[in-house]
């Protein structure tokens, strides 16, 4: 399995590879501390362990979906997913998940993950990923712009958040 490195905005190296069983614990308490915060994620409460996150990395590496872990001096930093598309005329699509720990955010973690899943996606076979974000979570849509993802569409008032509606705005990206 292929490992890649960049830099962080701070000088920091980076290393994003792909998940292994090892990583459960990790990935599965990424995910939940994103949770936890309650203002990035449509769910409420984390409704997987350790063991689900153990069998997705083994099913994961048994098929052409990707998990990837980011981490500096070997400590987890974040991590993101690309999955197929559920539909037959859709198997080229990917829909991309990402996490970034909060206490790495803002360093380049999120932009290394998504440039690592684009060239990790084109060895699996993906053509195209696809991805979306809450209306409200300006950092992340700047992000995806910066990455060449083009905005294609909002779900107007799709999540019934505590805080309210929001609307989810949509991106892809067609890979070289």
């Amino acid at each position: 399995m292929r490992t890649w490195e960049y830099s962080t905005k701070d000088g920091a190296i980076i290393s994003v590879r792909h998940a292994v069983p090892a990583d459960a614990r990790q990935l599965h308490g990424g995910f939940n501390e994103v949770i936890q915060e309650g203002i990035w994620l449509p769910t409420f409460n984390a409704n997987s362990n350790i063991a689900d996150w153990v069998n997705w990395i083994q099913r994961t590496n048994q098929c052409r979906d990707v998990m990837l872990v980011a981490e500096i001096d070997e400590k987890y930093t974040g991590h993101l997913t690309l999955q197929t598309e559920e539909w037959m005329a859709s198997r080229h699509v990917a829909k991309l998940g990402i996490i970034v720990a909060k206490q790495h955010r803002g360093r380049g973690i999120g932009r290394a993950l998504m440039r690592a899943a684009e060239e990790a996606g084109l060895a699996s076979g993906f053509q195209k990923i696809v991805l979306s974000t809450f209306e409200d979570n300006a950092i992340a849509q700047s992000l995806y712009l910066a990455m060449e993802y083009r905005e294609v569409g909002i779900r107007k008032r799709h999540f019934k958040m505590p805080k309210g509606f929001i609307d989810e705005v949509l991106f892809e990206k067609e890979l070289d």
